[in-house]
């Protein structure tokens, strides 16, 4: 994870496999399905392209997952096919290299009802949180925007305090300084918005034969996802979009027969620190409205009572784009395993892990334990 690595998407999701299969003691031979996208020359213009990966692997492949590889619906649908018997081992991989300077292009769609608007990802997410803090009335609706920016500050002097993190060493961060930051796109300020930086994540699925011979192996319990239409083709409402994704979650908790309060750690999609909130509301920790006060009166930081984003989240540690949700999925295994670095919480049997929000319209869940 970084700034300006060097290198292409291609070479960064390579390295990652590579770290991947020998982390899990595995080789690339072993390797039978693959889920990730192709942006490289000289392959498919029918994206995501995963079948192309078969050419730098050098072998074919017996499943390929091209319907969103990333986070909880590529670990998915990698799964699945996985106890469907149509591969033994799956590489799910995503992120982004080669960026350059300015604006990330993937934050302003050429989309019809979009470009015309002049919409860009933190507009968007802006639209559902000053709508959700206009409901709420002026007095909670200031109240709920301090404690965001509590949370905020949280976050990201966990991301400080961690030697992984893009954004190490940049000393503590404080509520006032949240609030005071560069507006962006109102309520939401420079210090409420995540990254976009350059990294990328591999996670290996496989069959639990497979599994149980490499080091340390995670479990996936459970997994929900919820789409309400294509991220960023028209505008998001706040009495649409807010509870997107609380169906995914209580499917993922019934399927893991597991409850909120179950969770020892928490890896949220904070791709503004409004979402943070939102999670705590949507996956049955609180009511509307209580998300930012039930975090800051609780605690998110190692040592606090619900420990969330220790390492930084997207705010501090990455956000790969399209591989942000692949890298917070990372984040909770690694917590499970006990290698979390300057995050680590005491511990950890399960963790949770989410995917997307109510700007981008969709929303997965992915619960890990260990192996039953």
């Amino acid at each position: 994870m970084g700034w300006n690595l060097g290198v292409s998407t291609e070479q960064l999701y390579l390295q990652a496999i590579k770290i991947a299969l020998n982390d899990a003691e595995l080789t690339k031979e072993d390797i039978d399905g693959f889920s990730g996208k192709w942006t490289a020359p000289g392959g498919t213009q029918l994206h995501p392209g995963s079948a192309d990966w078969g050419t730098l692997l050098g072998q074919p492949l017996s499943w390929i997952g091209d319907t969103y590889p990333q986070g909880p619906p590529g670990l998915m649908d990698a799964a699945a096919a996985v106890s469907a018997g149509a591969c033994n081992v799956a590489v799910v991989v995503s992120g982004q290299g080669a960026l350059g300077d300015g604006l990330a292009e993937y934050t302003t769609p050429k989309n019809e009802f979009v470009a015309p608007y002049g919409a860009f990802t933190a507009a968007n997410f802006s639209l559902v949180a000053k709508r959700y803090m206009h409901e709420l009335g002026p007095k909670q609706g200031e109240a709920v925007r301090n404690d965001v920016a509590k949370i905020a500050a949280t976050i990201r002097n966990g991301g400080s305090q961690n030697p992984e993190a893009v954004l190490k060493n940049r000393g503590e961060i404080t509520q006032e300084m949240v609030l005071k930051s560069k507006p962006v796109a109102l309520p939401l300020r420079l210090y409420d918005i995540c990254l976009a930086n350059e990294g990328a994540t591999a996670i290996i699925v496989a069959s639990k034969s497979v599994a149980m011979e490499c080091p340390d192996p995670v479990e996936i319990l459970g997994v929900g996802c919820e789409w309400q239409r294509q991220q960023y083709t028209m505008a998001p409402r706040f009495e649409e979009n807010w509870s997107v994704g609380r169906d995914a979650a209580a499917k993922a908790f019934r399927t893991a027969n597991l409850k909120p309060e179950d969770i020892d750690v928490r890896s949220f999609y904070d791709a503004t620190s409004f979402e943070v909130a939102r999670q705590f509301e949507i996956l049955g920790y609180c009511g509307l409205g209580e998300g930012a006060a039930f975090a800051v009166e609780n605690g998110i930081d190692a040592k606090g009572k619900f420990p969330t984003n220790t390492d930084g989240g997207l705010l501090s540690y990455s956000h790969t784009g399209f591989g942000g949700p692949h890298t917070r999925a990372s984040y909770a295994i690694r917590q499970i395993r006990g290698t979390a670095g300057s995050g680590q919480v005491d511990n950890v049997k399960t963790a949770l892990s989410c995917g997307a929000g109510s700007g981008a319209q969709y929303h997965g869940t992915i619960i890990f334990g260990r192996p039953q």
